[in-house]
């Protein structure tokens, strides 16, 4: 299972500012993430968003590839499903 970031909705991106507070734009969301949900840097995004660079340096002796890929596609299915929560929580508390 390759990770499938083509229909992302920026999951990881909306709470990179808990664990880097300079990427934070005041929301937890990155500072560099559009409108649009896409990385305005991404090419030269920081270490921390490349999953296969950090992969290579430090997961590539204890997971495989497919290992790696599974976890990080859960993780954000996990973040998926935080997000999905907090808007219903939200929606309830505006009604």
């Amino acid at each position: 299972m390759a990770i499938n970031c083509g229909n992302c909705k920026a999951y990881c991106c909306r709470v990179i500012g808990k664990i880097i507070p300079e990427l934070d734009r005041g929301d937890c969301a990155c500072i560099h993430l559009t409108e649009d949900n896409k990385c305005e840097i991404y090419e030269n995004r920081p270490f921390i968003c490349n999953t296969d660079r950090i992969y290579e340096k430090y997961f590539s002796n204890k997971y495989t590839i497919e290992q790696w890929n599974e976890l990080n596609h859960n993780a954000c299915e996990e973040l998926k499903n935080v997000e999905e929560q907090r808007y219903k929580e939200q929606g309830q508390k505006d009604t």
